[in-house]
């Protein structure tokens, strides 16, 4: 019994003395973070603003409130942003947009009275696209015996001779949605510990946004100058389901100085992680402290022009039988039916090119 009681004490001073360790890291000052886009549609502009923190366990990148955006050209016309959403920033007209051939620079105070600026970018017009396909394919998903079956999306550019042209492509996918909440309700009456979900379907047309957002998919003339840009990927569309896949594939103009940001930033993010790998390095964006010089600014303001193509990918066309998709055990009958909130997510208004 003395063993057993001198064993159980020493069990509990070990379990009572492990503490968390935190390894002594190296960090950065919290520096600013910008990301901003001007571009010649309206709607598309913007500015998002936060600061990074201390590499902890509990980091994240802290949401800039209160600051005053200003974006001026080199006519000196001044468009105010708002901020319409914690740290994100957007032209006080909704309707606003950039012009070809005008240069814009960015103005930025925090609420402490510090200030930013950045270089005059030039909105350079965008070259059409060509055309937009897609093409099959059944890929083993690594480490199983399953397939991931979808629909790799393509794109085609006749690219400009004699001048120096760099591409940036992204897209917006627009699900249709039955369902605008999910709800939390007791699993039983009389239940108090125990509770399952409840779906709340949408009082009117819904579709939900999901946005590119990595990997950085970027390109340049040099090997093509002059030639087609042919098969260059942007995406891949599941093959989820046999319903008609929306999508609106977007492709930007980029200035040289933007490009070689893009490409350097993709080659960190790629790079970083092996044991073999170079050391990261800090980037150097187009936006630069005004009053002290030598304090820590991240991020790129950028100016484009963009062309949009929608492509709408019939999905039913395949004999395959879509993915296997997981389906949760049966909810409880739905509530009532609720509003679709508009955010940068989700949306009462068709896409431009829906026709269902």
């Amino acid at each position: 019994m003395k063993v057993v009681t001198v064993f159980l004490l020493i069990l509990l001073i070990t379990v009572q003395c492990v503490t968390p360790f935190y390894p002594d890291v190296q960090t950065l000052k919290p520096g600013l973070v910008i990301d901003g886009l001007v571009t010649d549609q309206p709607g598309r502009n913007r500015v998002a603003l936060s600061f990074t923190a201390e590499y902890t366990q509990y980091a994240l990148n802290l949401l800039v409130r209160g600051a005053t955006v200003l974006v001026k050209d080199n006519d000196g016309t001044e468009v105010t942003f708002n901020e319409t959403a914690p740290g994100y920033y957007e032209p006080k007209t909704s309707s606003w947009q950039g012009e070809t051939g005008k240069s814009y620079t960015l103005y930025i105070t925090l609420s402490d009275g510090r200030r930013f600026q950045s270089t005059a970018e030039t909105l350079l017009p965008a070259t059409p696209m060509d055309t937009a396909y897609t093409e099959y394919t059944e890929k083993i998903k690594p480490g199983t015996l399953a397939y991931d079956k979808g629909f790799d999306v393509y794109v085609d550019v006749k690219d400009p001779a004699d001048i120096k042209n760099y591409y940036r492509w992204t897209w917006v996918h627009y699900e249709p949605i039955v369902y605008c909440d999910v709800v939390t309700v007791p699993a039983c009456p009389g239940c108090q510990s125990s509770s399952d979900f409840s779906r709340n379907c949408c009082e009117t047309y819904c579709w939900d946004i999901i946005r590119y957002f990595s990997p950085i998919n970027i390109a340049s003339d040099q090997a093509v100058n002059g030639n087609r840009i042919s098969r260059q990927p942007v995406l891949r569309a599941p093959h989820a389901s046999t319903t008609v896949y929306y999508v609106e594939i977007e492709q930007f103009s980029l200035t040289e100085q933007a490009y070689q940001y893009l490409y350097t930033l993709n080659d960190l993010i790629k790079n970083t992680g092996g044991l073999f790998d170079a050391a990261p390095a800090t980037i150097k964006g187009n936006v630069s402290a005004v009053d002290q010089g030598n304090e820590q600014v991240f991020g790129l303001f950028s100016a484009s022009s963009m062309v949009v193509r929608p492509l709408l990918i019939d999905r039913s066309t395949v004999s395959a039988l879509p993915n296997v998709v997981y389906h949760p055990p049966p909810l409880p009958p739905p509530g009532a039916c609720v509003s679709c909130r508009e955010s940068a997510f989700r949306t009462t208004k068709p896409p431009r090119w829906w026709r269902f």
